[in-house]
């Protein structure tokens, strides 16, 4: 068997090499105009009218680069495109080597000869550039591609000034202070590991560091929304207008933290103004989904500014109006997906099919013999709301040895009683055979906060009285 398997990895590993050949020699093939007398330097040299950009080039070092066996692609806008330059970019040194690393690749493309194919490409001077049809950014190409031994060079009739990133212009700009301010806000230090001295590992393999470790700003949107400052990925980002921000903040400011009501509703605004991929706004639907999963309802006529960004775009609005409902949804807590039991007992992990052919998964804890045994659920970050509730507990089915009814209750943890503990809030008759769901009743936290929650037996050892089984609670919103 391990022979057969042995010669099956081999095979396939030779057909995908030879797929691989294959491709790379029709590309080869392609390639007719191919000088490999001379490299990509050599090349710009002859090019009268690349003078300009050249010049750039000898002068921040890179000629050097494009002289080497690496392969490189090279759009170079002409002189005339050059004229439209700002003159503080060739003024200054680190700017201009920003500018021409910003129209330099390493690796070799081609032209697509599919419509709206897009190359996302990494570029010398760590910035990505899109490059589509016969276009590289904002920037047209004049003629063909000149084929050399270790690259291509492209001539375009624009020149491409490196962009700043989604999050350097969020930091620059101040069209949207209170939104800034509030997600700067969420940055945090943390030991820069990377340069801090480790001196052992504790039990668990964690590193243990020298004192006085050295320190590094961290933000938690960066972690629990987006990093805006990744140059891979492209995102679609909205800043608010102050105006706009406190509208939003105070709308959810009674659903959110009773310490500080309208910093907390900020987090549930800014969560949601970024949408992954590039909306421009001509082609800015009505709505959007965010990177956390809300709508985001949009009004082109609300977008003030829009810029292009290195790893995507910005539009500054003066209103986003969020429907409360999509800031504030309905969630369900699924059986299968407990956080703990109260006892070392067998949990049954079970899926299964409905009286309509439809498959869902559960759990059941059956004559485990303990009187009130839990089994423990949790949600973080309730909103302040009144929740219908729901429950759907499916018993009797087939090979289900549970066929008697029975009753189980759910108990919630009281944060804010003076002597916290779970209370109970609904009982649950489960009766055989019923696939519709039960409606328990209502509750609403008495503030925001993790939800907390007890499945509890009866208060019997005995089989068949203290089961439990569990599908899903659901928690249905009842918003003004």
């Amino acid at each position: 068997m391990n022979k057969k398997y042995l010669i099956y990895i081999t095979l396939l590993a030779l057909s995908m090499g030879l797929y691989s050949c294959k491709d790379n020699l029709e590309v080869h093939n392609e390639i007719t105009n191919a000088d490999n007398t001379v490299d990509l330097s050599q090349r710009l040299d002859t090019q009268g009218d690349l003078s300009i950009f050249n010049g750039y080039v000898k002068s921040t070092g890179y000629d050097k680069l494009l002289a080497t066996a690496q392969n490189y692609t090279v759009w170079a806008p002409t002189n005339t495109a050059i004229a439209s330059l700002d003159p503080a970019i060739a003024a200054d040194p680190v700017k201009l080597k920003e500018f021409v690393g910003n129209h330099i690749a390493l690796s070799l493309y081609q032209v697509s000869v599919k419509p709206n194919d897009t190359l996302r490409i990494k570029l010398m001077n760590d910035k990505y550039g899109n490059f589509i049809n016969s276009t590289f950014e904002e920037g047209n190409i004049v003629g063909s591609g000149q084929f050399v031994k270790n690259g291509v060079l492209y001539k375009i009739d624009q020149p491409v000034p490196s962009k700043l990133s989604i999050w350097d212009y969020m930091q620059q700009s101040t069209d949207a202070n209170l939104q800034k301010n509030y997600i700067n806000a969420l940055s945090i230090s943390v030991i820069d590991s990377a340069n801090a001295t480790i001196i052992g590992y504790n039990a668990s393999g964690t590193p243990i560091f020298a004192p006085n470790p050295p320190m590094i700003a961290r933000n938690t949107y960066w972690v629990n929304v987006a990093d805006l400052r990744d140059e891979s990925q492209q995102y679609t980002y909205f800043m608010l207008q102050d105006a706009a921000f406190a509208a939003e903040s105070a709308k959810l400011s009674s659903f959110f933290s009773p310490i500080d009501p309208n910093q907390n509703a900020a987090f549930y605004v800014v969560k949601d103004l970024t949408v992954k991929g590039v909306y421009t706004l001509d082609k800015l639907p009505d709505t959007l989904i965010s990177v956390r999963g809300a709508k985001v309802p949009l009004n082109k006529a609300n977008v003030v500014k829009s810029y292009r960004s290195s790893n995507g775009i910005v539009h500054v609005l003066r209103a986003l109006p969020f429907r409360v409902k999509d800031k504030v949804p309905e969630f369900k807590i699924e059986g299968e997906r407990l956080v703990n039991i109260s006892a070392s007992r067998t949990v049954l992990y079970r899926t299964k099919l409905d009286d309509k052919g439809k498959e869902y998964k559960d759990i059941e804890v059956y004559n485990h013999g303990i009187s009130e045994f839990g089994v423990f659920y949790s949600r973080a970050n309730l909103p302040v709301v009144k929740y219908k509730v729901y429950s759907r507990a499916i018993s009797g089915a087939l090979g289900d040895s549970q066929v008697a009814a029975f009753t189980q209750r759910y108990f919630i943890f009281n944060l804010n009683s003076t002597t916290p503990g779970y209370t109970l809030a609904f009982t649950h008759l489960v009766n055989p055979l019923t696939y519709t769901e039960t409606y328990l009743g209502e509750y609403t936290p008495g503030s925001f906060g993790p939800l907390l929650l007890r499945l509890t037996s009866a208060a019997s050892t005995a089989q068949n009285v203290n089961t439990l089984i569990l599908d899903y609670l659901r928690f249905e919103p009842v918003l003004p």
